[in-house]
């Protein structure tokens, strides 16, 4: 059995099983009409190189993060925050070894 290439058209999502010689190539959506590019498919090796290789500048300067965002919040009071969060969570609880059925 030949090689086959599984795509889509972009367009309308119709769905192609193309042979491995129209990798790269332009085809037409037999439903739609509309022209889209066949993907090429990278073998195991090529595409763990391209994972291994040094970035380019572009791509480079698009993972250089935002700065962080301050953002002013009003200062609790810090009785009132504890109170908070101790309604929220709830008190602590610890099981003890005997429990777990940990023997030690």
């Amino acid at each position: 059995m030949s090689e086959t290439i599984k795509c889509t058209c972009p367009s309308c999502g119709a769905k192609y099983r193309l042979p491995v010689e129209a990798q790269g190539r332009r085809a037409r959506c037999k439903r739609c009409g509309e022209k889209f590019d066949v993907p090429r498919q990278e073998n195991l090796e090529d595409s763990i190189l391209t994972w291994l290789s040094a970035p380019t500048e572009e791509e480079a300067e698009e993972a250089v993060p935002a700065p962080p965002r301050v953002i002013n919040m009003p200062a609790a009071n810090p009785a009132e925050a504890s109170d908070t969060a101790r309604k929220m969570r709830g008190p602590i609880r610890m099981k003890d070894a005997a429990s777990k059925g940990e023997t030690g």
